[in-house]
């Protein structure tokens, strides 16, 4: 781990200004917060300053040297004397100086159930089938639906799959079949080097909820593990700082970050996790394992992140569960199944509010996969409206708000039977339509386009036409959730308009004589006379023949006929037929 020296890093505008005035009075000292916190570590204290100009202004005050320095915030982790972490303290370029300690996770350990390398382990949460999930775990059951009754399904109006979750956890075993290669290292700040694989088991099991196969909220999202904490489910809370610190910079968006863990009050964590709701990011933490009021806890009572309390089957708030106004949510936290580290089938039972924040977190992944471009604190908005209302029992203070996702829509309609006529070598477009607006892709289903015309994803028909007809084909609309439907559809191709081919062979009087009039494409269609007379003697039919004797005297005759083709198109030609005299 690199060090620097904190007279390297810091400067000051306080000493030079002393220097000028003569003898320097009595060093002036600061608070430092949490220097009697459980867990406490010696000499070692994290430091946030106003601003990220303020490091130059601010003296070395001693041989303390820096740990390490982070980039969503201006601030950094130190190693020091405890008087000279209250000297710092007192400089008006720091914004606070706080105790480094320990920090663990979210989870009620007594209640831990593991099933590990069980054959088929998971696949009881239900197999998933065009969007529903049969016999899932409980704690999905209960989310879609406004009644404590289960339906024995899951039934999530979307998948997450572009949305990015950061499990700010003990990692994540990424090779575990619930997660289908969508799972990555992000960084391990508990180690200090890129391979964040859980040797506890607790990331995993989060990561299994938010998206797992089978126990997952948003079966498709993409997790990254951010392992802040070691075997034991304890870390530094610098390390944790770091974790999120890294979170800010990294994260692709859309993205959502669920943290299961939990301590005593921390400015400097709260803070840091402010900043990084601040770039985009949506936070979900859990409130807490201790049966107290959640508002003094972190990283629990930030305003802006989505604080979740843990119910159980009943729908009853956890024994265990902390409570309080700053909870935002209530979600399934009591005997929660779901992936765990022993192997690549390993499942276990947890309880804890680390379990509830999870389906929270899930959540907030599939409203971001259908809004992207949706802050952090419209996705907390969303999910509050949304949220079942007078359910929770033994709330404790708590609003009564349980967690609740949007079943799908009633499959879509296709409102389409026909679409408008298109003409042979006319460009075309036309489209398919649903009788309601949905997100979706169109494809052919059965049959063939017309010769010249294609229909793409988003419903639009265009091309030109090469072949007339009227081409019935089956089209299929498959929407988010996914659901899909078929219709047959009619797309007539007119010939265009028709060309007469108007030259008429020459007549002799008293000859007998017959032609036919054609278009240039020997279309099939209706004759008639539309202005003007034949030669006396002749006469047109309705095929185009024109036939008969033509009269013994001799002349030229000047008439216009009509072609109606079978679909309504016309076209007309002025004809001129010459009669010659009789032979003699």
């Amino acid at each position: 781990m690199r060090k620097w020296s904190l007279g390297a890093l810091l400067t000051s505008a306080v000493a030079a200004s002393a220097a000028l005035a003569g003898p320097a009075p009595a060093f002036a000292t600061g608070t430092v917060i949490g220097a009697d916190a459980p867990g406490a570590l010696p000499g070692r204290y994290i430091v946030t300053l106003k601003n990220r100009t303020a490091g130059p202004s601010v003296r070395s005050l001693g041989t303390g040297t820096v740990v390490r320095s982070f980039r969503g915030f201006a601030g950094f982790a130190a190693e020091m004397s405890a008087f000279q972490a209250r000297r710092l303290a007192a400089d008006p370029a720091v914004r606070s100086v706080e105790q480094d300690r320990r920090i663990r996770v979210a989870t009620t350990a007594a209640d831990r159930q593991v099933a590990v390398g069980v054959p088929g382990a998971g696949r009881r949460g239900g197999a998933v089938a065009a969007g529903v999930q049969k016999s899932p775990a409980w704690g999905l059951d209960r989310i879609d639906q406004r009644g404590v009754s289960g339906s024995k399904s899951y039934t999530p109006t979307d998948d997450g799959s572009a949305v990015h979750a950061y499990v700010i956890d003990t990692g994540i075993r990424i090779t575990h079949a619930e997660f289908g290669g969508r799972a990555s290292y992000g960084y391990d700040f508990a180690d200090r080097d890129g391979n964040a694989a859980d040797c506890n088991g607790h990331g995993t099991h989060v990561a299994g909820t938010i998206g797992g196969t089978h126990y997952g909220v948003a079966k498709k999202v993409q997790l990254v593990a951010v392992r802040v904490l070691d075997c034991y489910g304890e870390g530094e809370l610098s390390d944790v700082i770091d974790g999120v610190d890294w979170v800010t910079e990294h994260a692709v968006k859309p993205a959502v970050a669920n943290m299961s863990m939990g301590g005593s009050a921390s400015p400097t964590l709260d803070f840091a996790v402010r900043q990084s709701i601040a770039s985009g990011v949506t936070y979900v933490v859990a409130a807490g394992n201790e049966d107290v009021d959640a508002s003094w806890s972190s990283p629990a009572a930030v305003p802006t992140a989505i604080t979740v309390a843990a119910t159980d089957s009943r729908d009853r708030r956890a024994v265990f569960s902390n409570y309080g106004s700053v909870v935002d949510l209530f979600a399934p936290g009591v005997n929660i199944k779901s992936s765990v580290s022993g192997s690549n089938t390993a499942t276990a039972v947890y309880s804890g509010t680390s379990m509830a924040a999870p389906h929270v977190a899930g959540a907030a992944a599939l409203i971001l996969d259908a809004s992207p471009a949706l802050t952090p604190s419209q996705v907390r908005a969303e999910l509050v409206t949304n949220a079942t209302t007078g359910r929770v029992t033994d709330r404790a203070g708590s609003p009564n708000r349980l967690l609740f996702v949007k079943a799908p829509p009633a499959a879509p309609v296709i409102a389409t039977s026909r679409v408008a006529t298109a003409t042979v070598g006319s460009s075309y477009a036309s489209r398919v339509n649903l009788k309601s607006s949905r997100t979706g892709t169109w494809q052919l289903a059965g049959g063939s386009m017309p010769p010249g015309l294609s229909l793409a994803r988003n419903g639009a028909i265009t091309g030109t036409p090469t072949s007339p007809g009227e081409y019935t084909v089956t089209v299929r609309f498959t929407d988010y959730v996914p659901q899909a439907v078929t219709r047959r559809i009619v797309i007539p191709v007119a010939a265009g308009v028709p060309v007469i081919d108007g030259e008429l062979p020459v007549a002799q009087a008293g000859v007998a004589y017959q032609s036919r009039l054609a278009t240039v494409d020997h279309r099939s269609g209706v004759w008639n006379l539309a202005g003007g007379a034949l030669p006396a003697g002749l006469s047109l039919d309705a095929t185009g023949l024109i036939s008969g004797v033509p009269a013994a005297e001799g002349g030229t005759a000047t008439f216009t006929v009509r072609f109606t083709d079978g679909w309504g198109t016309t076209a007309t030609r002025e004809c001129t037929l010459l009669v010659t005299p009789a032979a003699v």
